[in-house]
């Protein structure tokens, strides 16, 4: 797979995330995305939308000129700092 004009700034931060855990960019972008189809396969199951935005519970307000892999990435950080 893969991602093309991903923005250096969004690759850098991933990397750093990866490193945080001790995994190569590889191995966290695996992991990361095998636990988004997981959340895409539940709200399938439960007849919900699967779109990104209907993920994040709908437009964001004011947050329009953040990426959604920089929201992602904030999310996920949080989520590491909580355990």
């Amino acid at each position: 797979m893969q991602v093309r004009d991903l923005d250096a700034d969004v690759q850098e931060r991933l990397r750093k995330a990866a490193a945080q855990e001790g995994l190569s960019l590889s191995a966290f972008l695996r992991r990361e995305l095998t636990e988004l189809a997981r959340d895409l396969e539940v709200r399938e199951r439960a007849g919900q939308e699967t779109t990104l935005q209907a993920m994040l519970g709908g437009p964001l307000p004011g947050l329009d000129h953040i990426s959604t892999l920089e929201i992602v990435d904030i999310i996920h950080e949080g989520r590491s700092e909580r355990l």
